[in-house]
């Protein structure tokens, strides 16, 4: 594809090409707005209505969430943000003690931290915008800090051989935020799989979208006891959970406050049918975006960096870095495409909530020192490729993209 334009843009009078919205997110399948809508009906939408497991439409979503992901345990809550403290307060993190997270990441990973009145402790990111773990090594012997909640932001992947090292080495309690990395692999095994604990979001631009909501899953019976303890479980609900030990439950029950940060049946509803429908979406994901990348890439001021070959992504998104433009440049770009129809964001720009620079609601980090992250993050371009697209829509976001490159360039 030439980079030279051949039509005017909007901002010279000209017409758009974009008539479709990158950024609509997947309807629930009709099968779980059915089930939903039954749900309304008969007034069952509490997760504990149902007397039955087989009857619970949030039991079953998790027994099913668990077998997709191969694990022991799911644990279904409100959203992932939720997932992330209870995962926080069964790894033991009291106020005041250190937790390790991406320095990139959204804002409600350092949130969950902050919720749990801890102190994070701000990891170095990679060009490729993962977690850098010769610097998790170092904030771990520097902080002292035993936890690590790792958040794979927008599906990136850093090289988990090293990052388990570090967390085997230093015998971290290990949290993975996996709310962009469905159907996301490390040398064949799913995100979600290496930590003690994984938490997951069905928001609506996720993987699993149900306008809110998250999932927690881990292979030990304690923590998902807890977990669900904590969620909101009370008296012997337990029971309505697939595979609890009553033993364990027992000498759990009335132990752990219960924060009501449960899943309701509406939403487990909706959720049911679209566990299935993740591998045809990541089918057309993967597809477009081969189809996309080596274009992007082949223009002067776009790097799109690649992935290590150890890790497939969802793809669901493409990140790429503006090259050779000022900070002037680089907004001019973003406000040109938004008016070409073609919606995107600088992560380093425009207070961002993926910019650590914006987080003010951490007390104390004014003098956080991650030149890396800022570099990575500081023209760093977020292109959301929903499944309702194809490769004739990359050829139109292509051409778009290097109009508006071209009419920058050329003054």
């Amino acid at each position: 594809m030439m980079s030279k334009r051949s039509r005017k843009l909007v901002v010279e009078g000209g017409e758009k090409l974009i008539d479709f919205n990158i950024k609509a997110f997947k309807p629930a399948p009709e099968k779980g707005i059915e089930d939903a809508v039954e749900v309304m009906r008969s007034g069952m939408m509490y997760r504990y209505q149902p007397k039955r497991l087989e009857d619970s439409h949030t039991s079953l979503f998790e027994k099913e969430f668990a077998e997709h992901l191969g694990c022991g345990y799911a644990v279904a809550t409100n959203s992932c943000g939720s997932a992330m403290f209870i995962a926080l307060n069964i790894a033991g993190v009291k106020p005041g003690d250190k937790v390790l997270s991406n320095a990139f990441t959204f804002t409600a990973v350092p949130s969950a931290i902050h919720h749990a009145r801890a102190i994070p402790v701000f990891v170095e990111s990679t060009d490729e915008w993962g977690l850098d773990a010769q610097d998790l090594e170092a904030k771990v012997i520097e902080s002292g800090a035993k936890v690590l909640l790792m958040s794979y932001m927008r599906g990136h992947v850093p090289n988990m051989d090293d990052v388990m090292e570090v967390v085997r080495k230093h015998d971290l309690f290990f949290i993975e935020d996996c709310a962009h990395a469905y159907m996301t692999f490390w040398d064949g095994k799913p995100l979600g799989r290496f930590g003690d604990i994984s938490c997951f979001s069905t928001q609506s631009s996720k993987g699993l979208s149900s306008g809110e909501g998250g999932i927690l899953t881990t292979d030990v019976q304690e923590y998902a006891g807890k977990a669900l303890l904590y969620a909101g479980s009370y008296e012997k609900r337990w029971n309505r959970h697939h595979n609890m030990d009553p033993e364990i439950m027992d000498s759990l029950q009335n132990e752990i406050p219960g924060y009501s940060m449960r899943m309701t049946e509406i939403v487990a509803a909706i959720l049911r049918p679209q566990i299935p429908r993740l591998f045809e979406i990541h089918e057309i994901h993967k597809a477009n975006y081969r189809y996309l990348e080596p274009i992007l890439d082949s223009h002067p001021n776009i790097w799109v960096p690649k992935c290590h070959p150890k890790a497939e992504y969802f793809c669901d998104t493409m990140q790429f870095h503006l090259q050779g433009f000022s900070r002037e440049d680089a907004d001019r770009f973003i406000e040109l495409m938004q008016m070409e129809g073609l919606g995107m964001q600088i992560f380093g720009a425009d207070r961002n909530a993926r910019d650590f620079r914006q987080w003010h609601y951490l007390q104390g980090d004014e003098d956080v020192d991650l030149p890396n992250t800022v570099q990575f993050i500081e023209f760093a371009c977020d292109l959301s490729l929903q499944p309702h697209l194809n490769q004739g829509h990359m050829d139109i976001i292509a051409q778009v993209i290097f109009d508006v490159l071209d009419y920058i360039n050329n003054g």
